[in-house]
């Protein structure tokens, strides 16, 4: 009981802090609203300067090179950064959240990461420039207020578009952490999915698509791929990579990079931000660096370098901005700090070796929440550290004025400043932002979620479910008779019906379906009594991966009633060796449509999918195996790659 009051006193003390913060900002937000439209510089005009068109952004009335559509990108970055301020400058290296129609869940976690939204006055005051999109919102209601954004960013003096950003909208189900399903777009597998049907022209094919419905809405980075490898099964995170196989995770990184982004970034480009370097898989215990209890990363297997490999192929193929992780890579460097404060990490490992040139963004909100192994330096030190190290701009901050005062003081030069903004302006002029920022709101829906992106996202799904048992019982389980007596648990019998006879108790069954989503064995340790530690290890799974009692028992009795399909998603691995043997028919899923996966199990296609990792046998087994080791269990049930069809 005195748990369920600690809790329940967490989430409600939350929930006042968040609805305080809200309110507060629906009380500022008109009085900043009506000062900035009274400071706004006049609407950009159009003019022509010997038979050249151009917008004339710092309203000067003549063209200026960062004006000039003729001119390089590098050529017209540094007309740009010479006529900024440093207070323009340092806007440009902050990457803050907006959030659209978030629900409470997304806006607690926004809160979280030490973000309220305050947008417009960010443009207008502080010269930000770059935002992550968070919410729930349609794709219309995107596209209307970027485009609002946009109109005020063009007023500014120098007229700099905004570069707007999201993590995944497209999947089919939501993953977990960082990874959404929004209903107005295309609905895709996770990029475990993506790993399982281990088709590099269907990763690229979806690149294209997402892109498509990005830039309709006005959204220009993608905050993903994960890189990252899946070698330590308990981590939470396993949901958004491509697998343990650091040759495949390099194959279909590269594939979807260049889905979204093309040979080369243009305007008809959307920036993809690989992440996170140098591979945040060998969390300790499996336990997630949003959390102080997860800042550590261990190579007890001395695989560092395996981690970094789909990073080296992303980098020789064109990757234009990186994120580094939350994690302390554990005696790995010259002192035990999180990447995004590591110098040999981001300058030695990452620039002079590997060779990168473009924009090092950190992960959300490492300078003012999670700054892992600095924690006893103020917020003032860590900017210092962390842009000595390599940092170009921060992910979740937006509190610009301490790197304004290390400049002035003489303890950061304005020459390494401009060094991370004319790469970030660089990638702004390839992007063609200057030249038309706002989207075409009625086109929307002849852009977004067409027949023929919907077609494609459903045959990936169809292509990522994975078959793992199929017990002979005369003759093979699987496909299920059509015109049976079905029992479904766990899903929407509706979805079913046109495949049998859906009956309302298991008894009446001739075939029991159970789904069994991720596993969520209560909180993952916080690692320390803050409230907002609190808040999010309580949307983050532990380290248990094994199935409860009563599930299990559960699927002990439908099996002695009827015969079981078991269907498992497999957000990363569990524990299947009970359940196998209980059940007559084991699918793993990565996120897909209910309609799809009765289509599986029903026959109308044939499953395909190979497992993107192996399944441990045991908790035993996984606490025994090397965070940094791929599927390096002992005896899995199922190895890396398997899958059967029909």
């Amino acid at each position: 009981m005195k748990k369920i009051f600690k809790y329940f006193g967490y989430g409600a003390l939350s929930l006042i802090l968040v609805a305080t913060v809200f309110a507060a900002n629906l009380l500022l937000q008109p009085y900043d609203k009506l000062r900035i439209y009274l400071s706004l510089g006049p609407e950009v005009e159009v003019l022509t300067s010997d038979g050249l068109a151009y917008r004339d952004l710092n309203k000067n009335q003549r063209l200026d090179i960062y004006e000039n559509t003729q001119a390089s990108a590098s050529e017209r970055a540094e007309d740009l950064l010479s006529q900024m301020t440093l207070e323009e400058k340092v806007g440009q290296m902050m990457h803050p959240a907006i959030a659209i129609k978030p629900d409470f869940v997304l806006l607690a976690f926004h809160f979280a990461m030490g973000r309220v939204d305050i947008d417009a006055a960010e443009i207008f005051d502080k010269h930000i420039s770059h935002f992550n999109f968070y919410g729930a919102p349609t794709p219309l209601e995107i596209a209307e207020k970027l485009n609002g954004l946009q109109k005020i960013a063009a007023r500014t003096r120098l007229g700099i578009p905004l570069t707007i950003s999201s993590d995944p909208l497209h999947e089919a189900a939501s993953g977990g952490i960082a990874a959404f399903s929004v209903k107005g777009f295309s609905g895709w597998p996770s990029q475990l999915g993506f790993a399982a049907t281990r088709d590099v022209d269907l990763v690229k094919r979806f690149g294209e698509i997402a892109a498509a419905e990005y830039r309709a809405v006005g959204l220009r980075t993608a905050l993903h791929p994960m890189a990252d490898l899946a070698t330590e099964p308990r981590w939470s995170r396993n949901f958004g990579t491509f697998g343990s196989d650091a040759e495949l995770s390099s194959q279909l990184t590269n594939a979807y990079m260049l889905g979204f982004q093309g040979a080369s970034l243009t305007s008809d480009s959307v920036m993809t931000m690989v992440k996170h370097f140098p591979g945040g898989g060998p969390q300790e215990f499996g336990f997630d660096p949003h959390l102080p209890s997860g800042k550590r990363q261990v190579y007890p297997g001395g695989n560092f370098d395996y981690h970094v490999e789909p990073f080296k192929k992303a980098i020789d193929n064109g990757l234009r901005v990186i994120m580094p992780y939350y994690g302390v890579p554990i005696d790995q460097t010259d002192e035990n700090v999180a990447m995004g404060f590591n110098k040999m990490i981001l300058t030695d490992l990452l620039r002079d070796q590997l060779g990168f040139t473009g924009v090092v963004c950190t992960d959300w909100g490492i300078v003012s929440s999670r700054a892992w192994g600095v924690e006893n330096l103020s917020i003032r030190e860590r900017y210092k550290k962390s842009i000595n190290a390599g940092v170009d701009q921060y992910g979740g901050e937006s509190d610009p004025e301490h790197i304004i005062d290390l400049v002035r003081s003489g303890e950061l030069s304005e020459a390494r400043i401009n060094q991370s903004v004319r790469r970030i302006l660089l990638n702004k002029f390839e992007l063609g932002l200057f030249e038309s920022a706002l989207v075409d709101e009625q086109a929307i829906p002849s852009i977004v979620k067409t027949p023929e992106y919907v077609a494609a996202g459903l045959e990936a799904q169809r292509k990522s479910i994975v078959l793992l048992n199929n017990k002979m019982v005369d003759v093979p389980v699987l496909p299920v008779r059509q015109g049976s007596k079905i029992f479904v648990d766990g899903l929407d019998p509706e979805q079913a019906k046109s495949f049998g006879t859906m009956v309302s108790s298991a008894d009446q069954a001739d075939v029991i379906i159970l789904y069994l989503p991720s596993i969520f064995n209560g909180n993952q340790t916080p690692g320390s009594d803050e409230l907002m530690d609190k808040l999010v290890s309580s949307i983050l799974p532990d380290d248990n991966l094994a199935f409860n009692i009563a599930v299990l028992d559960k699927a002990k009795a439908y099996s002695e009633t009827a015969t079981l399909i078991t269907v498992v998603d497999l957000n990363r691995p569990a524990i299947l060796t009970e359940l196998d043997q209980i059940s007559d028919g084991l699918i793993g899923t990565f996120g897909v449509y209910e309609s799809i996966l009765f289509e599986m199990i029903f026959g109308q296609f044939s499953p395909q999918g190979k497992l993107p990792f192996e399944i441990p046998s045991s908790m035993a087994a996984v606490m025994a195996q090397k965070e940094d080791l791929p599927d390096d269990s002992v005896a899995p049930i199922f190895k890396f790659g398997h899958g059967l069809s029909y």
